[in-house]
């Protein structure tokens, strides 16, 4: 997911953005990292692609490509600097907050709402916050934005279906809603068309200028609220990169081991880390950062101008092998090699594990988890490297997977809305960023000696991310109440961003006809059964000649279309 944080709910102890990390850790996380966690893409999750178009043939603007169609309709990126970080982005790489900054920028001069008064529906994945009038968080945002959102709170657990209902009943739409990229029902670019507002015609090209929080968002989060043509969504903008291999530190350097720097190197220090008389293990399951290690594209490469699926690719073939060796080498712990993932944080935080791949934002939840109990916890992401222990490619994670759509409405209400999402996307350091995130200080508050904002019982109940889901400024990173972890995470993520590539779709809303809905699903058990050695190479060969027949090559001609 990843990582959500690293954005908003800094320094918060508890706020929502925090208990959006817990309360979603071990569901759907993968699809929660690739957007709220800045980090490298999920090669091993399904990419999310959704609705641009949802027939069963391409359908751009006009000739020239959906990639030529986005950038004319997408807003002009003008980036802020209100505060400075300690540590400054590197192509794009989360910039690191060390300490809160002591006085706040105002970056909205006067209250920008004109007295509207508009209904809001948004996910939780935590108790339901009482609504309006017994919600003094909700009041006071409100009073600030001199408009009033009454939201409508609803278990995210249930929300797609939730989504799918509301959006069969037109005159149900809420005023501005917000979906989850994975919530995304088939079809949803002409659902969007037809009931929502194109923001084109409002914040494309210069006309964003007079939003400057919004023309402070970059554009490939923008690129992704575009279906059908026109420009719907309004992002939460993702990282950079979301998912890492993590080592023990504090137990390497016990041990006097150095983390591995070749795919070759990782085998054999799990190896030699592999101890059962003291329950102890090398490594987890790390399918997915094998196939980040070996380059695994999210889904398609161009090779001569032919696509190519990634169960195509020597890359894909080559990160299955490498983890099935790690299998038979008898490093991985038994419950992992049996398929218990849900203990694999217990494990690795325990000790009985110390190697892992996960999304950046499980970081910080183990320190928060551990540190309690054992002061020297040091988990650390490894550099990536090649499987040669060369350069390596990481694939960008997507840039954006929480979107708001404002209800088609008159042009004055539209300008309105956005006016009050100008307030809402403002960045970190500023004063309306610290009140979208934590409230008021000393009622929904308090600081720590750091300056850390502490939620007190009344912040716990009233806030959480409503407003934040409506839109988001870009992500940064302060968690400064976990000693060393800004300056880690950050500096870690900017020496691997000079390695960081798009892929040919990046960016891209990409609805996939229905037909294809299941035709990649066998490949996640066939890789779980070829890992463990149930099956061999020779099956994928098998799966993949079977995968064009039933629709893989209908598929690759789909996406070609996209790039005509």
């Amino acid at each position: 997911m990843r990582n959500f944080q690293t954005g908003r709910a800094k320094g918060s102890s508890r706020t929502s953005a925090a208990r959006l990390e817990e309360a979603t850790s071990g569901f759907d996380r993968r699809s929660f990292l690739g957007i709220l966690s800045g980090a490298v893409f999920l090669a091993a999750a399904p990419v999310t692609l959704t609705a641009c178009s949802g027939g069963s043939a391409p359908q751009v603007a006009d000739a020239g490509g959906l990639a030529e169609t986005l950038n004319r309709i997408v807003p002009t990126y003008k980036p802020l600097e209100l505060v400075k970080p300690d540590i400054t982005s590197v192509n794009g790489s989360t910039p690191g907050f060390t300490s809160i900054p002591s006085s706040l920028v105002k970056s909205v001069p006067e209250a920008p709402g004109s007295g509207g008064t508009y209904t809001a529906m948004t996910p939780a994945w935590w108790a339901v916050p009482p609504g309006l009038p017994r919600n003094s968080y909700y009041e006071t945002v409100n009073k600030e934005l001199g408009a009033t959102i009454n939201f409508q709170v609803n278990d995210g657990n249930a929300y797609a279906d939730k989504v799918q209902t509301v959006l069969a009943s037109p005159k149900d739409v809420p005023d501005w809603m917000v979906i989850p990229g994975w919530n995304l029902p088939p079809r949803f670019g002409q659902a969007a068309a037809g009931i929502f507002q194109d923001l084109s015609e409002f914040i494309s090209g210069d006309k964003v200028l007079k939003y400057p929080n919004l023309a402070n968002i970059p554009t490939a989060a923008w690129k992704m609220g575009c279906f059908e043509g026109g420009l719907y969504g309004l992002p939460y903008p993702g990282a950079l990169i979301s998912d890492a291999l993590f080592y023990r530190a504090d137990i390497f350097e016990d041990l006097g081991v150095k983390p591995p720097a070749s795919a070759e190197e990782f085998r054999t220090v799990a190896k030699e880390l592999t101890d059962e008389s003291k329950n102890r293990w090398g490594s987890e399951d790390v399918w997915n950062g094998a196939q980040i290690m070996h380059g695994v594209v999210p889904k398609w490469k161009q090779v001569d101008g032919r696509l190519v699926h990634r169960f195509e690719t020597d890359e894909y073939r080559a990160a299955l092998e490498w983890t099935m060796q790690l299998f038979a080498d008898g490093s991985v712990h038994p419950d992992a090699v049996a398929g218990n993932a849900q203990q694999a944080k217990a494990r690795f935080e325990s000790g009985a594990t110390l190697l892992t791949a996960d999304g950046t934002g499980s970081w910080h939840e183990a320190l928060a988890r551990t540190l309690p109990s054992n002061p020297r916890f040091n988990m650390q992401p490894l550099d990536y490297f090649a499987p040669d222990g060369g350069t390596p490619t990481l694939f960008r994670a997507q840039p954006a997977a929480i979107f708001s759509f404002i209800k088609k409405a008159s042009p004055e209400k539209v300008e309105e809305m956005l006016a009050l999402a100008n307030f809402m996307a403002a960045p970190f350091g500023t004063e309306e960023n610290a009140l979208i995130v934590n409230g008021v200080e000393d009622v929904h508050y308090t600081r720590d000696a750091q300056g850390v904002p502490k939620a007190t019982p009344k912040g716990a109940e009233e806030v959480t991310s409503t407003y934040a889901f409506l839109v988001s400024g870009p992500i940064v990173n302060s968690m400064v109440q976990y000693p060393g972890l800004v300056q880690a995470q950050s500096e870690w993520e900017a020496r691997q961003a000079p390695h960081v590539v798009e892929d040919v779709f990046f960016g891209m809303q990409i609805q996939e006809p229905a037909k294809f809905g299941s035709l990649s699903t066998p490949f996640d058990d066939l890789a779980k059964d070829i890992i463990r050695g149930r099956r061999s190479m020779s099956d994928l060969d098998a799966e993949v000649a079977s995968w064009k027949n039933k629709g893989g090559d209908e598929l690759r001609d789909f996406y070609a279309g996209f790039l005509a």
